[in-house]
């Protein structure tokens, strides 16, 4: 008798602040404990140790994406501006010592506000849960800084990616869980559909050039194929503007 479903953005990468690979005992208390405890040589070898061997219960994403995998998207500070676009890998590599301690380093002299994207997913998997009957499209978009792509380009990846190129959806199955499907979800009685007396809310695109273009290091980036769109009777998009 529980309906399910879940949300799911269309991209094999996740992404939220670079804080979150610290063990969970070193946010305990807000960011100016995290900025005491990264400034202590020893704190930050039980970090390393935690991290490394895994604490219950915790997400770990070093342990799923790998130092490698873990990207600088955005920073505060001008001086640490090369950072981004490197793994934590690299970032080791750039400053001289191993990546923990150079990712340490960022965080503090940053104060814990770093970006960062994470590479923790397969082309199969996104397709895999795609499919499924109880998926709902979604951005999961963080404005602000240098966003994951996906704020700019989560729907029409889907229908230029997985519905034109892959047909890992038809058009009619991507369509419904952008609007009927999601509307139903969370009980909205007067939207997701075409229906007299509903609210206007209408995308007018092209199939056949619809797509995303914001990628990890550039995401700000309007799609293309999307030539009108209107909320409540009103135009947001008139002509692709």
């Amino acid at each position: 008798g529980i309906d399910v479903s879940f949300d799911q953005y269309p991209y094999v990468a996740g992404s939220t602040m670079l804080g979150v690979i610290l063990p969970p005992w070193v946010h305990d208390g807000g960011t100016d404990k995290v900025l005491e405890r990264l400034a202590n040589p020893e704190l930050r070898e039980k970090m390393i140790y935690d991290i490394e061997n895994g604490i219950p219960g915790w997400d770990n994403f070093v342990e799923f994406a790998g130092l490698d995998g873990i990207f600088v998207t955005s920073v505060k500070n001008e001086k640490n501006a090369d950072a981004i676009g490197l793994n934590l890998t690299q970032l080791g590599q750039l400053r001289g010592k191993d990546a923990y301690n150079a990712t340490f380093d960022l965080l503090y002299e940053e104060e814990n506000a770093v970006g960062m994207v994470d590479f923790y997913g397969t082309e199969e998997h996104v397709q895999l849960f795609m499919k499924r009957p109880e998926m709902n499209c979604c951005t999961d978009g963080l404005l602000g800084g240098k966003p994951h792509p996906r704020v700019f380009g989560a729907f029409p990846r889907i229908l230029g990616k997985y519905v034109r190129e892959d047909k890992a959806l038809t058009l009619e199955e991507a369509i419904y869980k952008m609007t009927k499907k999601p509307a139903t979800t969370f009980n909205m009685t007067d939207r997701g559909e075409l229906k007299e007396g509903y609210y206007a809310d209408i995308t007018v695109f092209n199939p056949e050039t619809v797509i995303d273009k914001g990628t990890f290091t550039n995401p700000i980036q309007y799609p293309d194929g999307i030539e009108f769109v209107m909320i409540n009777g009103e135009f947001a998009v008139m002509n692709g503007k």
